[in-house]
């Protein structure tokens, strides 16, 4: 008499769940082991840096906000107005005080990311006003279509993070949208994300939120969100970005700054 093999139970069914409850674990973050290419010789990159210094102790940055001008007068920088004129002796100090690398923590501790250094991690583009649906039609996003892109970076395993608006959920008003788009962030995804930075009020509500879910006295010690700020070029920053800037310093969390450039606009067209 043969032995019986055990039957699987469940079918169709079973095979179904087994196969929506399977997980793709996510890709570590991409480290650079090949060479840096220098298109420039040294001698070159001095002479950017030293223009580039000249043009923050002669030129200066123009701040819009009069809690950064008391700050910087405090820090002993010349002040004239609403324009700052730094040395740079002062700016090298500040850069140094930069750590090279950090840790960028997930809810989930497996989706933890390296930044900074050699490492590189994918992000999803975020800020869409419009999305193409899949009958064909271009439309306003709405919070679901911005759940279902979050859900969608969740089960990538090449994208790191959900980062935050990927669409703008046009259903929701304004002054509540930043809690919606964080909390779907949080919802849909266990990776690293981003915070809104649209105004210092945001900034503090979306930290506020990012303390529930890790623990106020974990954020005091680690990175578990990214801002984002952008300056006006040429040489302008605004008090909405500084702001949020502030919010998340005094969090100790990292910002992402970047210029905001209008080509033909605020920047040459070409």
């Amino acid at each position: 008499m043969s032995a019986s093999r055990p039957r699987k139970r469940g079918g169709s069914q079973a095979r179904r769940r087994s196969s929506a409850e399977r997980r793709d674990p996510m890709l570590g973050h991409l480290s650079r082991n090949l060479p840096i290419v220098e298109p420039l010789a040294q001698q070159q990159i001095e002479r950017i840096d030293h223009e580039s210094m000249r043009i923050l102790e002669e030129v200066g940055v123009v701040f819009r906000d009069p809690i950064a001008l008391e700050d910087w007068r405090k820090a002993g920088v010349r002040v004239d107005g609403e324009r700052v004129y730094f040395d740079r002796g002062h700016i090298r100090e500040l850069i140094s005080s930069i750590p090279a690398t950090i840790t960028l923590h997930a809810r989930d501790q497996g989706h933890s990311v390296e930044l900074g250094g050699p490492n590189s991690i994918f992000v999803p583009m975020t800020g869409a006003p419009y999305l193409r649906d899949l009958d064909d039609v271009r439309r306003y996003p709405t919070l679901e279509d911005l759940g279902i892109f979050h859900k969608l970076c969740q089960m990538l395993p090449a994208i790191h993070s959900s980062a935050h608006h990927i669409v703008e959920p046009m259903d929701h008003p304004v002054p509540h949208r930043h809690l919606r788009i964080t909390y779907s962030s949080m919802k849909h995804s266990d990776k690293t994300f981003m915070g809104m930075t649209t105004s210092g009020k945001n900034a503090e509500d979306v930290l506020d939120l990012c303390a529930i879910l890790f623990g106020a006295d974990f954020m005091e010690e680690h990175p578990v969100v990214t801002g984002n700020i952008n300056g006006n070029s040429p040489l302008v920053w605004d008090a909405t970005m500084l702001g949020a800037l502030r919010a998340f310093g005094r969090r100790n969390q990292p910002v992402l700054c970047s210029p905001f450039v209008l080509g033909g606009a605020n920047t040459p067209a070409s």
